[in-house]
């Protein structure tokens, strides 16, 4: 049997390459993979996603634009009284002060990196709240966003977040793989493997009316349970079509790795537009 190639390497897409002055080929992806892990280093532990990022050079210039995601834990029109207000810390750790002052810092690094005169971010920042999703689908997950579930479902509300933006073609599979990956690699206790897969199979259950793409499959294989023997287990959901033979078809797919308190698991997931 042939092995299975990647679904996006024989469709038409766009060369990141594009002939620079004094980068050649492979230096311009190195550099390329290295400004990407930058950029992505910025987000962690926030509650920042990035989403999507695209690098352009021109001559001495490097523009890059960035695509970020902030999920908020709480609504919006929480009140909040005056006495919360005063003993509430100025600089949060999850603020977007520390993501603007990590991202000037990296504008530095960059310019130093690649040795260019000038390097500019472009910065797109999509705000969401869990108000934004429509009320039936809240009504159906709203076990999970209980406030006597916060410390065990404390993903409930942003997760819900993200599964709205990706149904409504709004984030990209990366951004969904991120939330996969950290949440399948923090669940180390018994059985929490499932609750956090049923809450994943529930959430796109409830807003697959709402769908405006295509198609989604989801699929993690790899020693995320308590079986005797440390033996391998498959998940798979999928909603909608999705035509992985058919080169018309613009599909986005995702392959990951993360680990757990039993061995290595494998992320994929596939989104047809």
């Amino acid at each position: 049997m042939a092995q299975k190639t990647h679904p996006t390497i024989l469709r038409p897409k766009n060369n990141l390459y594009q002939g620079c002055t004094h980068w050649n080929e492979p230096k311009f992806y190195f550099i390329l993979s290295n400004i990407h892990k930058l950029i992505k280093s910025c987000c962690f532990g926030t509650t920042h996603y990035l989403d999507k990022i695209q690098v352009n050079r021109h001559f001495g210039l490097i523009l890059i634009e960035i695509d970020l995601i902030h999920f908020h834990f709480r609504s919006k029109r929480r009140l909040k009284s005056r006495r919360y207000k005063e003993n509430q810390t100025s600089n949060k750790k999850q603020s977007w002060t520390v993501i603007a002052c990590r991202l000037q810092r990296a504008a530095e690094l960059i310019q130093k990196f690649t040795g260019t005169k000038k390097v500019t971010l472009r910065i797109n920042r999509l705000k969401i709240y869990t108000r934004s999703v429509p009320k039936p689908a809240r009504r159906q997950m709203a076990y999970f966003t209980k406030s006597f579930n916060h410390i065990k479902y404390d993903y409930a509300r942003y997760g819900m977040q993200l599964m709205y933006l990706i149904i409504k073609n709004k984030a990209s599979a990366s951004t969904l793989s991120r939330f996969l990956k950290q949440n399948i690699c923090s669940r180390q206790r018994r059985k929490r493997h499932y609750q956090f897969l049923a809450y994943i199979k529930q959430g796109f259950q409830a807003l697959q009316e709402y769908k405006k793409i295509q198609g989604l499959k989801l699929q993690i294989k790899g020693r995320f349970t308590h079986k005797a023997k440390g033996r391998s287990k498959i998940w798979k959901y999928q909603i909608g079509q999705m035509p992985i033979s058919q080169l018309n078809k613009t599909i986005q797919a995702k392959y990951t790795q993360t680990q757990t308190g039993y061995g290595s698991v494998g992320l994929k997931i596939w989104i047809c537009y």
